[in-house]
């Protein structure tokens, strides 16, 4: 029997640090004498923004899904009416 494939992601903090290498390199070229400290604090700050973002990003989805007005299903249908064309023939098609 094949093993259940489980869908995986990159964690948010992870995916933060991932940008780690690009702002110590500005912070070098910008700061040359900032040194390790500054670049450990732009890891640690990525790190915590990434934690802590989609923290708040999941509360405030579900604080507005709370307040949204319930819709009922009429308001949001949608219907398309079709349009049929008369088919050329003779010298007219192409």
């Amino acid at each position: 029997m094949p093993s259940e494939i489980r869908e995986w992601s990159v964690p948010a903090p992870v995916r933060a640090l991932l940008w780690w290498p690009a702002i110590a390199f500005a912070l070098v070229v910008v700061a040359p004498d900032a040194g390790v400290g500054a670049i450990l604090g732009a890891g640690g700050v990525l790190a915590a923004g990434g934690a802590l973002l989609p923290m708040a990003a999941k509360r405030l989805r579900r604080g507005h899904a709370a307040a949204a007005p319930a819709v009922s299903p009429t308001e949001t249908t949608v219907e398309f009416s079709t349009l049929e064309m008369p088919r050329v023939t003779g010298e007219r098609a192409a």
